[in-house]
């Protein structure tokens, strides 16, 4: 089994953001991309785990050509941004009149033609948690850019579904068993996982050796990043 866990990471970071960065593909980053972190898979060009600093934000920028999914896995955000809302986004309005993002929710933002700009806000005293993903759009994309938000509850949920790129995150309780797939490439964010001799823990990237995997606490989640099937 390949694993890079997180805290073997520098953390680095932006305005209000601390992060640490597990995937820079090179199609994206190129002769930036830093060498502690891993190659990204179909569609996947980034993927970090941050925090923000009580009060902090992102700041108001600029993204095209990249779809991006956010995890929020504590606290929650406020989230300013031009994407069209879509019908079947759960989000609700903050008293600011921003969208609101919780915990256990996931934002994703899909960059159309005509890109997006956006600003994610910490509106409380204390850190808020999130995992944020890049990843390239492909196939037929639409004018406009869209965001939506999904709520992520017991069992598997999918989160995003690209051309060749499918993006689920399993919710498990306390001695749940999971079956994964070699060649399938995951990131545990909550939690800690068993499989044989091998103990996972929060905050590690891997690639599975294929077989059952057990959940050790109750409320495990695991990010699960596949190619489709052609």
């Amino acid at each position: 089994m390949r694993l890079l866990n997180y805290d073997t990471l520098d953390i680095v970071g932006f305005a209000g953001v601390r992060e640490r960065i597990l995937v820079m593909d090179s199609r994206q980053f190129g002769y930036q991309k830093r060498e502690d972190t891993w190659e990204g898979l179909g569609q996947l060009m980034y993927l970090a785990h941050a925090y923000f600093k009580p009060g902090g934000s992102t700041g108001r920028h600029q993204h095209s050509d990249i779809d991006i999914v956010s995890i929020v896995t504590r606290g929650r955000l406020h989230h300013e941004g031009s994407a069209e809302v879509q019908p079947d986004s759960v989000a609700e309005d903050s008293t600011q009149g921003l969208v609101e993002i919780k915990a256990g929710q996931v934002m994703v933002q899909r960059s159309g033609k005509s890109g997006f700009m956006h600003n994610e806000i910490n509106p409380d005293a204390d850190i808020v948690g999130m995992v944020q993903l890049w990843l390239q759009p492909a196939g037929s994309v639409s004018e406009r850019a869209s965001q939506t938000v999904i709520d992520v509850g017991r069992g598997l949920t999918t989160v995003y579904q690209g051309i060749d790129t499918e993006l689920s995150i399993s919710c498990l309780m306390e001695k749940e068993l999971l079956s994964l797939q070699d060649g399938w490439l995951c990131y545990l964010f909550q939690g800690e996982l068993e499989a044989g001799n091998h103990t996972i823990l929060r905050g590690s990237l891997f690639y599975p050796d294929e077989g059952e995997y057990l959940a050790k606490v109750e409320d495990t989640r695991l990010l699960i990043i596949k190619i489709l099937a052609e």
